[in-house]
């Protein structure tokens, strides 16, 4: 077993993701095997802006193509292998309505906020969603 040196500066594994709105208004999630319920993310690969990353991790992971809407807050975790994350979030829309997933997750699809509020593994997720249906109010209040 390989140890972490205390000493070893923290390194900051940056990534992002769609909190992804249907043609109905209803939300994708996806439950990792692990059980816990949340929007699709991922690493940024070299070279990609956070948008791109967003962008393709929905579709490699979801299996739909998204537009994004605006930007939201960003968050931090440390994961299961200890690694500490950031991930930069988009309210994103798409004309999909059922998703195709990645391997990677035991299930998902698309809920109905309230629903998807009460289905959503973090109070981290649960506070995106909510600014992302403010996001998406107040742009539609400005047309």
């Amino acid at each position: 077993m390989q140890r972490k040196d205390p000493a070893a500066p923290h390194v900051t594994v940056p990534g992002a993701g769609g909190v992804v709105f249907g043609p109905d208004g209803h939300v994708l999630l996806v439950r990792y095997r692990s059980g816990a319920w949340a929007f699709p993310k991922g690493h940024v690969e070299a070279g990609e802006s956070d948008e791109q990353t967003a962008v393709r991790e929905v579709q490699e992971e979801g299996g739909v193509h998204a537009q994004i809407v605006g930007a939201l807050p960003d968050t931090s975790y440390t994961n299961d292998r200890g690694e500490r994350r950031v991930i930069h979030w988009f309210a994103m829309s798409t004309d999909a309505s059922a998703p195709v997933l990645e391997d990677t997750f035991a299930e998902g699809g698309f809920f109905a906020p309230v629903e998807a509020v009460r289905m959503l593994s973090y109070a981290e997720d649960r506070n995106l969603l909510r600014e992302a249906q403010s996001l998406l109010l107040s742009l539609h209040d400005a047309r």
